[in-house]
Protein backbone atom coordinates (compact mmCIF):
# COMPACT_ATOMS: atom_id res chain seq x y z
CA UNK A 1 0.00 0.00 0.00
CA UNK A 2 1.31 3.41 -0.93
CA UNK A 3 1.14 6.54 1.20
CA UNK A 4 -0.76 9.53 -0.22
CA UNK A 5 2.56 11.24 -1.07
CA UNK A 6 3.86 8.10 -2.81
CA UNK A 7 0.63 7.92 -4.81
CA UNK A 8 1.08 11.56 -5.81
CA UNK A 9 4.65 10.85 -6.94
CA UNK A 10 3.55 7.75 -8.86
CA UNK A 11 0.77 9.71 -10.59
CA UNK A 12 3.25 12.46 -11.53
CA UNK A 13 5.61 9.83 -12.91
CA UNK A 14 2.76 8.34 -14.93
CA UNK A 15 1.87 11.75 -16.37
CA UNK A 16 5.48 12.29 -17.40
CA UNK A 17 5.60 8.87 -19.08
CA UNK A 18 2.30 9.57 -20.84
CA UNK A 19 3.08 13.06 -22.02
CA UNK A 20 6.84 12.93 -22.62
CA UNK A 21 7.92 9.28 -22.70
CA UNK A 22 9.94 7.20 -20.28
CA UNK A 23 13.21 8.88 -21.28
CA UNK A 24 11.96 12.05 -19.54
CA UNK A 25 11.10 10.23 -16.34
CA UNK A 26 13.70 11.46 -13.87
CA UNK A 27 13.50 12.15 -10.16
CA UNK A 28 14.17 15.81 -10.97
CA UNK A 29 11.24 15.99 -13.42
CA UNK A 30 8.93 14.23 -10.96
CA UNK A 31 9.95 16.64 -8.20
CA UNK A 32 9.31 19.63 -10.48
CA UNK A 33 5.93 18.21 -11.53
CA UNK A 34 4.67 18.08 -7.95
CA UNK A 35 6.47 21.20 -6.74
CA UNK A 36 8.95 19.64 -4.30
CA UNK A 37 12.70 19.17 -4.17
CA UNK A 38 14.49 16.05 -5.39
CA UNK A 39 15.40 15.02 -1.81
CA UNK A 40 11.67 15.08 -0.97
CA UNK A 41 11.06 12.49 -3.69
CA UNK A 42 14.07 10.44 -2.52
CA UNK A 43 12.50 10.22 0.93
CA UNK A 44 9.78 8.09 -0.66
CA UNK A 45 11.68 6.30 -3.45
CA UNK A 46 15.36 5.43 -3.24
CA UNK A 47 15.91 5.81 -6.99
CA UNK A 48 14.26 5.76 -10.40
CA UNK A 49 14.22 1.95 -10.42
CA UNK A 50 12.22 1.85 -7.20
CA UNK A 51 9.83 4.46 -8.60
CA UNK A 52 9.33 2.46 -11.81
CA UNK A 53 8.82 -0.75 -9.81
CA UNK A 54 6.22 1.03 -7.67
CA UNK A 55 4.55 2.41 -10.78
CA UNK A 56 4.32 -1.13 -12.15
CA UNK A 57 2.95 -2.38 -8.82
CA UNK A 58 0.34 0.39 -8.85
CA UNK A 59 -0.64 -0.57 -12.37
CA UNK A 60 -0.90 -4.23 -11.41
CA UNK A 61 -3.15 -3.41 -8.44
CA UNK A 62 -5.36 -1.35 -10.72
CA UNK A 63 -5.59 -3.59 -13.78
CA UNK A 64 -5.47 -7.19 -12.51
CA UNK A 65 -8.95 -7.08 -10.93
CA UNK A 66 -10.42 -6.34 -14.37
CA UNK A 67 -9.18 -9.71 -15.60
CA UNK A 68 -9.39 -11.66 -12.37
CA UNK A 69 -12.94 -10.70 -11.46
CA UNK A 70 -14.65 -11.41 -14.81
CA UNK A 71 -17.39 -13.90 -13.98
CA UNK A 72 -18.80 -16.43 -16.41
CA UNK A 73 -22.46 -15.56 -16.24
CA UNK A 74 -25.52 -16.72 -18.13
CA UNK A 75 -24.74 -14.00 -20.68
CA UNK A 76 -23.59 -14.88 -24.17
CA UNK A 77 -19.91 -15.28 -25.02
CA UNK A 78 -20.07 -12.05 -26.98
CA UNK A 79 -21.48 -10.08 -24.05
CA UNK A 80 -18.88 -11.51 -21.64
CA UNK A 81 -16.03 -10.58 -24.01
CA UNK A 82 -17.55 -7.17 -24.73
CA UNK A 83 -17.90 -6.41 -21.01
CA UNK A 84 -14.28 -7.43 -20.41
CA UNK A 85 -12.99 -5.30 -23.29
CA UNK A 86 -15.19 -2.37 -22.32
CA UNK A 87 -13.98 -2.47 -18.72
CA UNK A 88 -10.33 -2.72 -19.75
CA UNK A 89 -10.51 -0.07 -22.47
CA UNK A 90 -12.38 2.34 -20.20
CA UNK A 91 -9.59 1.94 -17.67
CA UNK A 92 -6.88 2.45 -20.30
CA UNK A 93 -8.58 5.55 -21.71
CA UNK A 94 -8.80 6.99 -18.20
CA UNK A 95 -5.16 6.07 -17.50
CA UNK A 96 -3.31 6.22 -20.85
CA UNK A 97 0.11 6.07 -19.22
CA UNK A 98 -0.62 2.53 -18.11
CA UNK A 99 -0.91 1.48 -21.74
CA UNK A 100 2.41 3.03 -22.62
CA UNK A 101 4.09 1.56 -19.61
CA UNK A 102 2.91 -2.02 -20.08
CA UNK A 103 2.42 -2.33 -23.81
CA UNK A 104 5.73 -0.80 -24.85
CA UNK A 105 8.99 -2.19 -23.61
CA UNK A 106 10.82 1.14 -23.65
CA UNK A 107 10.95 1.49 -19.87
CA UNK A 108 12.33 -2.00 -19.47
CA UNK A 109 15.26 -1.67 -21.85
CA UNK A 110 16.84 0.85 -19.51
CA UNK A 111 16.17 -1.12 -16.33
CA UNK A 112 16.68 -4.86 -16.73
CA UNK A 113 15.57 -5.50 -13.14
CA UNK A 114 12.04 -4.40 -14.05
CA UNK A 115 11.59 -7.04 -16.74
CA UNK A 116 10.83 -9.87 -14.30
CA UNK A 117 8.16 -7.68 -12.68
CA UNK A 118 6.49 -7.06 -16.03
CA UNK A 119 6.78 -10.74 -16.97
CA UNK A 120 5.12 -11.66 -13.67
CA UNK A 121 2.30 -9.18 -14.21
CA UNK A 122 1.68 -10.36 -17.78
CA UNK A 123 1.71 -13.96 -16.54
CA UNK A 124 -0.98 -13.11 -13.97
CA UNK A 125 -3.11 -11.39 -16.62
CA UNK A 126 -2.64 -14.30 -19.02
CA UNK A 127 -3.52 -16.82 -16.31
CA UNK A 128 -6.71 -14.91 -15.49
CA UNK A 129 -7.75 -14.83 -19.15
CA UNK A 130 -6.84 -18.50 -19.49
CA UNK A 131 -9.03 -19.30 -16.49
CA UNK A 132 -11.89 -17.33 -18.07
CA UNK A 133 -11.63 -19.31 -21.31
CA UNK A 134 -11.43 -22.57 -19.38
CA UNK A 135 -14.66 -21.63 -17.57
CA UNK A 136 -16.27 -20.60 -20.86
CA UNK A 137 -15.35 -23.97 -22.34
CA UNK A 138 -16.70 -25.82 -19.30
CA UNK A 139 -20.00 -23.95 -19.62
CA UNK A 140 -20.21 -24.74 -23.34
CA UNK A 141 -20.06 -21.07 -24.34
CA UNK A 142 -16.94 -21.40 -26.48
CA UNK A 143 -15.14 -23.95 -28.55
CA UNK A 144 -13.43 -26.77 -26.75
CA UNK A 145 -10.94 -27.74 -29.44
CA UNK A 146 -8.47 -24.96 -28.65
CA UNK A 147 -6.25 -24.75 -25.58
CA UNK A 148 -7.31 -21.98 -23.17
CA UNK A 149 -3.66 -20.87 -23.09
CA UNK A 150 -3.73 -20.29 -26.86
CA UNK A 151 -7.06 -18.49 -26.64
CA UNK A 152 -5.66 -16.24 -23.90
CA UNK A 153 -2.59 -15.45 -26.01
CA UNK A 154 -4.71 -14.54 -29.03
CA UNK A 155 -7.05 -12.43 -26.90
CA UNK A 156 -4.25 -10.62 -25.06
CA UNK A 157 -2.30 -10.11 -28.29
CA UNK A 158 -5.35 -8.50 -29.86
CA UNK A 159 -5.77 -6.24 -26.85
CA UNK A 160 -2.13 -5.25 -27.00
CA UNK A 161 -2.32 -4.41 -30.71
CA UNK A 162 -5.48 -2.35 -30.26
CA UNK A 163 -3.99 -0.37 -27.37
CA UNK A 164 -0.65 0.14 -29.11
CA UNK A 165 -2.33 1.35 -32.30
CA UNK A 166 -4.57 3.68 -30.26
CA UNK A 167 -1.53 5.13 -28.54
CA UNK A 168 0.55 5.50 -31.72
CA UNK A 169 -2.36 7.20 -33.50
CA UNK A 170 -2.48 9.86 -30.82
CA UNK A 171 -5.56 8.44 -29.10
CA UNK A 172 -7.61 9.74 -32.05
CA UNK A 173 -10.39 7.20 -31.62
CA UNK A 174 -12.23 5.58 -28.76
CA UNK A 175 -11.09 2.18 -27.57
CA UNK A 176 -14.35 1.68 -25.74
CA UNK A 177 -16.33 2.27 -28.93
CA UNK A 178 -14.32 -0.45 -30.68
CA UNK A 179 -14.97 -3.01 -27.93
CA UNK A 180 -18.30 -4.23 -29.37
CA UNK A 181 -16.93 -4.87 -32.85
CA UNK A 182 -13.87 -6.64 -31.48
CA UNK A 183 -16.00 -8.75 -29.13
CA UNK A 184 -18.11 -9.81 -32.13
CA UNK A 185 -15.01 -10.83 -34.07
CA UNK A 186 -13.56 -12.69 -31.09
CA UNK A 187 -16.87 -14.48 -30.62
CA UNK A 188 -16.70 -15.72 -34.22
CA UNK A 189 -13.20 -17.00 -33.57
CA UNK A 190 -13.82 -18.63 -30.20
CA UNK A 191 -17.42 -19.89 -30.53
Amino acid sequence: MFTPRQQEIIQAAMRIVTEQGTQKLTIRNVATAIGVTEPAVYRHFANKHELLASLLQSLQESILPIFRDMPVTEDSLEKILRDLLLSLFSHVEANPGFAMFVFTEEAFHADMELRPLLVEMLAKITKSIQRLFHQLQASGKCRGDMAPAHMATIFLGTIRLMITRWHLQGKDHSLTESSSAMASSMTLLFR
